[in-house]
C-alpha cells in the first residue's frame, strides 16, 4: 500500500504530466519529443533525480535512484520486514541478492548487542 504522500504524487502525475493519448501499461513514460509515450529509461530517471538533488542543492556522487533503492530495503529490513517478503517487494529471484540490497546500520548492530548482553 502506498503512503498517501506518495499517492497523491503518482495522481498528480498522471493527472498533469503523463502523456494522455498513451495506451502503455508503463506507469513512468517520456513526456516530450520524438520518444513521446516511451517508456522512460533508467538512464533519464538518473539525470532527473541528479537534476532534482542539484535544485535542492543536495546532489552528491553516491546519491543515486539506486542508493535510494538500497536505503528503502535496509528501512524496511530493520523495521521488521521478513526477508521473503523482502526479497519478492525488490523483485529479486533469490534471498542472496536481497541481502547484498540490506546494510545493516550502526544504531542497528549496537541495538542488537545491547539486547543480547545478560
Amino acid at each position: 500500500m502506498l503512503e498517501p504522500r506518495t499517492l497523491d504524487a503518482v495522481n498528480r502525475y498522471v493527472m498533469r504530466e503523463r502523456p494522455s493519448q498513451s495506451e502503455s501499461p508503463f506507469l513512468f513514460l517520456v513526456g516530450r519529443g520524438t520518444r513521446s509515450c516511451d517508456p522512460l529509461s533508467y538512464d533519464a530517471l538518473v539525470r532527473m533525480f541528479a537534476r532534482r538533488l542539484n535544485g535542492l542543492g543536495l546532489r552528491a556522487p553516491e546519491q543515486t535512484p539506486h542508493a535510494l533503492r538500497h536505503t528503502h530495503a535496509t528501512l524496511m529490513w530493520e523495521a521488521g520486514m521478513r526477508e521473503l517478503a523482502l526479497q519478492q517487494r525488490l523483485g529479486h529471484a533469490s534471498p542472496e541478492s536481497t541481502r547484498i540490497y540490506t546494510r545493516v546500520s550502526d544504531s542497528q548492530v549496537r541495538d542488537e548487542y545491547c539486547k543480547r548482553q545478560l
